[in-house]
């Protein structure tokens, strides 16, 4: 009996997979990919297209060509639920998706939630795309006025952030304040070194650093500490860390601490094995992904 193979996200988990869509197909199994994007985004190489070291389509794939080509379906949607009894999918759309087996490569993403984020000038630095809407934002505003541009997250990604975006106002001439909101201390979690280069850095090109308080809340305009100041902004960009989407946990699904896909060591749910996940989204059964 032919089966139904649905791929939802088409991240590097999945990429292998869906070059080799055709072996199913040919065997007369049916395919359907979804994702909410017609193209996926290298996370690696997305802060230097927010600078414009790399241009959007070379940091891309083409994901629903690419498996419209080898015979599949794809569906420009998004999962809500998944209703693993029934083996469905229920879609953003409203759409049902049925399926026999479905793997899931969705990603992460940046928690907002306890920020109490509004206001289209703030972006979370997942998904990639949100970076090159960020670009074209602060391309339109800095030629109008002077700017401030805040980065919340103390971290790696933010660090990386807050280079680029320095870069981006450099090659464009433009003028911006930048802050980096770092939390109780810059680089925490990496030797001392690698602190003080970055805050040399940064240093050189007049980007400011706050350590010691964290972000309570964002308004449109405007970041409140926990220690009572605010600070207003042109545009804000928030690199606090990523989880998996609440989706697995919000269907029901075994999952591990961080919200994750619980799979085993073949990457099958650990209580419907024909459901599989792959990447950031999951959490392996007595492993820790890293």
């Amino acid at each position: 009996m032919k089966k139904h193979l649905v791929f939802v996200g088409g991240g590097h988990a999945h990429l292998t997979a869906l070059l080799n869509l055709k072996n199913y197909v040919d065997l007369g199994h049916r395919v359907t990919l979804i994702s909410s994007s017609d193209y996926h985004y290298y996370s690696g190489m997305g802060p230097g297209m927010l600078s414009g070291i790399y241009r959007p389509q070379e940091i891309r794939f083409h994901i629903s060509k690419l498996a419209e080509d080898r015979g599949a379906s794809f569906l420009k949607d998004s999962v809500e639920r998944i209703n693993p009894l029934q083996r469905t999918l229920s879609l953003k759309s409203g759409n049902t998706v049925e399926y026999d087996v479905v793997s899931f490569n969705t990603g992460s993403e940046v928690p907002s939630d306890t920020l109490h984020m509004t206001g289209e000038n703030i972006f979370t630095v997942k998904p990639i795309i949100n970076l090159l809407k960020a670009r074209q934002y602060i391309l339109k505003a800095v030629r109008q006025r002077e700017m401030r541009i805040i980065v919340i997250g103390g971290g790696p990604a933010g660090v990386e952030i807050a280079g680029n975006v320095w870069r981006l106002l450099q090659d464009n001439k433009g003028k911006a304040e930048i802050l980096f909101i770092s939390g109780a201390k810059l680089l925490k979690n990496l030797p001392e070194k690698v602190g003080s280069l970055v805050r040399s850095s940064f240093h050189e090109r007049d980007i400011r650093i706050i350590e010691g308080s964290h972000t309570k809340r964002m308004e449109k305009n405007l970041v409140v500490l926990d220690d009572g100041s605010e600070i207003p902004f042109d545009v804000a960009f928030i690199a606090t860390g990523v989880r998996p989407a609440s989706l697995f946990k919000d269907s029901g699904l075994a999952t591990g601490e961080e919200g994750g896909l619980l799979v085993n060591s073949c990457l099958q749910s650990v209580d419907h094995p024909e459901i599989f996940g792959g990447g950031d989204c999951i959490s392996l059964e007595g492993h820790p992904l890293a």
